[in-house]
């Protein structure tokens, strides 16, 4: 029996396989590490949230809700972004649409393991 290589994120073990796929499309972009701060939403009368970037919307169908998103996640680990708290939450890398925490960055971007 073989065993799995293994990467430990934020202190639990992931499987490389698991997240190879995510790890290629993040060295497909260019990172730039910033602060996360709070952005503006969309917010569906169904309740669903999406990040307004500027799109037409109708407002008898959603309300634009001014630094009403909240968070992101990593785009390899799923680990939350937000504003405010410690420094591991609240700065990671973007390419400016999607996020990758610190932690992620270092092991599979900066060092291209």
């Amino acid at each position: 029996m073989t065993q799995e290589a293994t990467v430990r994120i934020h202190g639990s073990d992931w499987k490389l396989a698991d997240v190879e796929d995510a790890v290629a499309f993040c060295r497909e972009h260019q990172w730039r590490r910033e602060q996360w701060v709070r952005r503006d939403a969309l917010v569906q009368r169904t309740g669903t949230t999406s990040l307004y970037t500027g799109q037409r919307y109708d407002p008898a169908y959603c309300e634009l809700v001014r630094r009403g998103w909240s968070h992101d996640h990593c785009e390899i680990c799923w680990w939350t972004l937000s504003e405010g708290g410690d420094e591991e939450h609240s700065v990671g890398y973007t390419n400016g649409g999607r996020w990758i925490c610190s932690e992620c960055y270092r092991h599979f971007i900066e060092t291209k393991a």
